[in-house]
């Protein structure tokens, strides 16, 4: 009995072995695939970075400079050809519409306040803009004064907050959306509450919610942590975490 105890135990040793090695493994491969992840989406940014003004500076660039060359002729353009003005104005209508175009592409794909102004500033204005776009009234409580954070971070809190709204947009139906944002010692908190339908257990735990994915993974990837709380018809509160810093506990 003692000899089969003793093997039995030798054999539950060497299972608890192999399975801290592959636990270590597990945790390795986890470590890599969250840097690669990192990596990817850093380049993705500087590509969208990249993208954004070129689209902003060459193409609004040459339609400005079509505007101004319409403009030229139709000063020069004969009295009496109305259908030729008729058509200029279309033109210019076109052109004016096509810029305003541009602007947008480019803001989507990276807006300038994010190099121009701080996170207060870029939170103001992301607000601003989902409220013209969807209607939707949407309040903000904002510290009164700004802070420094690199453009890692400062990138993170835009995007979780776009995609945050994007979601109230499409799924909450909501009227009304609550923005506040606090600053302790080490982190800084965004809250992003609506009024709408709240987000059920089975939409957090369902693999095809890429946009939840995609809020948690960024918050995650700079040591933060994202949590989404819904209430039945009662709406949704996502409170984002992130230290100000790398290497800050959450």
């Amino acid at each position: 009995m003692f000899i089969d105890l003793y093997r039995y135990n030798v054999a539950l040793t060497r299972e608890i072995a192999e399975r801290k090695v592959i636990e270590e493994d597990l945790r390795k491969a986890e470590e890599r695939l969250r840097a690669f992840a990192a990596y990817v989406e850093s380049v993705r940014e500087d590509e969208r970075t990249g993208l954004a003004r070129e689209v902003h500076d060459e193409l609004g660039q040459a339609l400005t400079g079509l505007k101004m060359d319409l403009a030229w002729l139709e000063k020069r353009l004969p009295k009496g050809l109305e259908e030729a003005a008729g058509r200029m104005k279309s033109m210019f209508r076109l052109v004016d519409a096509t810029i305003q175009s541009v602007r947008r592409i480019s803001a989507a794909l990276r807006p300038q306040v994010l190099d121009d102004v701080g996170l207060i500033g870029t939170l103001k204005w992301q607000a601003r803009e989902f409220q013209v776009r969807t209607g939707i009234r949407c309040n903000v409580d904002l510290p009164a004064e700004d802070f420094a954070l690199d453009q890692a971070r400062l990138t993170a809190a835009f995007r979780i907050l776009h995609e945050a709204l994007a979601n109230v947009a499409r799924h909450s139906g909501a009227t009304r959306v609550d923005i506040s944002l606090q600053v302790d010692t080490d982190h800084f908190i965004l809250k992003i509450v609506d009024n709408g339908r709240g987000v059920t257990a089975a939409d957090l735990r369902n693999p095809k919610s890429l946009g939840l994915l995609a809020i948690r993974e960024r918050a995650f990837l700079l040591g933060g942590n994202v949590d989404i709380e819904g209430k039945g018809g009662k709406g949704t509160t996502v409170t984002l975490s992130i230290p100000h810093r790398p290497g800050v506990r959450p």
